[in-house]
């Protein structure tokens, strides 16, 4: 029973070689606006998101590895905004876009890497607006088709963890998410595990 056991591990640690697990976070703002004049506006927005990106190299060439990538974002900002009216906004968006990477070794610790990939994006949000004697609140939840694509660095400290940044551009039907585009840029820093 040991020996089944131990080879059972062993075949589990060497399926699990040439893999590596990307852990970034990353914040956006805070940021604020005034407008004077006639279109007065004051507004303000901050954000944070974390990533786990799982990559199995799938062939190494002399140009570089080749990998299949799991990212997972899970991300979310608040807003506010002053006008004639009080706006409020609180977003949470979720991104799973499998695809691939393509890791190009600039030098023995450094490689820049591209990837790009197709998924689902889902984002719950609760908003408020206060003005003019109404007072109206909503919230829910919605999905979409989205894709992501983008690049980054990573630069080995050890053999097995590196740091690692990068931007990644989230696409979705327009008008939902963490931005109302279609566009949902994200910055990331962090830590890269390989084995």
């Amino acid at each position: 029973m040991k020996s089944i056991l131990l080879l059972a591990i062993t075949a589990g640690v060497v399926s699990a070689q040439n893999s590596d697990l990307g852990l970034l976070v990353g914040i956006s703002g805070p940021s604020s606006q005034v407008v004077t004049g006639t279109n007065f506006r004051v507004s303000a927005s901050t954000g944070a998101s974390f990533q786990i990106n799982y990559a199995l190299q799938l062939k190494e060439v002399s140009a570089g590895r080749l990998y299949l990538e799991l990212p997972f974002l899970a991300g979310g900002r608040d807003s506010s905004t002053v006008t004639t009216l009080v706006t409020s906004s609180t977003v949470g968006g979720i991104y799973f876009t499998p695809g691939v990477r393509f890791n190009a070794t600039l030098h023995p610790r450094t490689s820049f890497y591209a990837m790009g990939g197709a998924g689902i994006a889902a984002f719950g949000a609760d908003r408020s607006i206060v003005g003019k004697g109404v007072v109206t609140s909503s919230s829910g939840w919605e999905s979409s088709f989205a894709v992501a694509f983008g690049g980054g660095l990573d630069f080995r400290l050890t053999r097995l963890i590196s740091l690692r940044g990068e931007v990644r551009d989230f696409v979705s039907r327009k008008g939902i998410g963490l931005t109302d585009g279609r566009n949902h840029v994200v910055f990331g820093l962090g830590m890269g595990f390989h084995w």
